[in-house]
């Protein structure tokens, strides 16, 4: 039995804790909406949060007592709308040298190498703008000069063309001599060449001697494009029938393991006279052979037997009949 004058007591106790309730929050619950669910339960749960869980205009107050403000859109509850940036699933970071902006900083070097990557449901597009003497070169502007020269014509429409290629578009090209299996040092003018057709060479890496390699290296380098060059009498001046060369494509895509490397199977395997090794005029109209071997859509409308002849007739007066490249893929 409770002794009168404690009785008065318990009782104020009792009312102090019908008047105050418990409160019991729990974090972490992610309803099927994706949204944070919070459960409250005592007498002023039907109230919703209290003055001590919501700020002005309606901002909450999480456990640790910092501000935050709910996004219905975002899949966490809080966020900082101060934020410099948003971050979405599959959105790319722009790259930049120092002193472009505020993006991830990078050194010259590795800048050059990024690539930048657009996205083809932008409102917005980008437009290249070229100094005056490219311009007249390009023949970009109204009143830009025609070409002086068929030399200066080709190397102006390689570069215009393959400049637009981010680095990620170019290919990789396996380049063997006319000795089967051996292909071309980082110093050679077939290495330029192939850097002159917008892409990369596969063997830029091998020593000098140590230039033969096999089926199997070949393969590991996944070539996109593959080419092979031959003497005269196969292809070149005086040839007047393909039947030389497509006895060597046919005995390059033949090659032990080759039938699943990317050039291949989409048939990019050119087959190059070595006469176009000659002379620098001729070198040009191999870079556009290739180019158009390796990037058909960009050079659609290019025609590498007009751009022999041209060329040919230009540098030595005359453009000696003859077949001098053979492929599959770009024509």
């Amino acid at each position: 039995m409770i002794k009168p004058r404690y009785r008065k007591a318990l009782l104020l106790l009792l009312m102090l804790l019908t008047l105050t309730g418990c409160r019991e929050r729990t974090g972490g619950m992610r309803s099927p909406s994706g949204t944070v669910s919070r459960s409250i339960s005592g007498p002023a749960a039907d109230a919703g949060a209290s003055a001590a869980e919501e700020g002005p205009g309606g901002k909450e107050i999480d456990e640790m007592g910092e501000r935050t403000q709910e996004n219905p859109e975002s899949s966490r509850k809080e966020y900082d709308e101060n934020a410099p940036a948003e971050i979405t699933a599959g959105a790319d970071r722009l790259v930049h040298t120092s002193g472009e902006g505020t993006g991830m900083p990078l050194d010259a070097t590795d800048a050059e190498e990024r690539v930048s990557r657009l996205d083809g449901s932008a409102s917005e597009t980008a437009t290249e703008t070229v100094t005056d003497p490219d311009a007249e070169k390009l023949g970009v502007s109204e009143d830009a000069e025609e070409a002086d020269s068929a030399l200066k014509y080709y190397t102006a429409l390689l570069e215009d063309r393959l400049g637009i290629l981010f680095e990620c578009k170019r290919v990789y090209v396996y380049w063997e001599t006319p000795s089967d299996w051996v292909t071309v040092h980082r110093s050679s003018p077939e290495h330029a060449l192939i850097l002159g057709a917008g892409a990369y060479d596969v063997s830029a890496r091998l020593l000098e001697e140590n230039l033969l390699v096999d089926d199997g290296w070949v393969v590991r380098k996944d070539p996109g494009v593959i080419v092979k060059v031959v003497e005269g009498g196969v292809l070149g001046a005086g040839v007047t029938d393909t039947s030389g060369a497509e006895a060597v494509f046919g005995e390059m895509v033949s090659r032990n393991g080759w039938e699943n490397i990317p050039a291949v199977k989409s048939r990019r395997v050119l087959i190059l006279s070595s006469q176009l090794l000659e002379a620098p005029h001729l070198t040009v109209a191999a870079e556009l052979i290739l180019a158009k071997c390796a990037y058909p859509e960009l050079f659609a409308d290019a025609d590498p037997d007009e751009a022999i002849a041209l060329l040919c007739a230009e540098a030595a007066g005359n453009a000696p009949e003859g077949i001098y490249y053979y492929m599959t893929e770009g024509r």
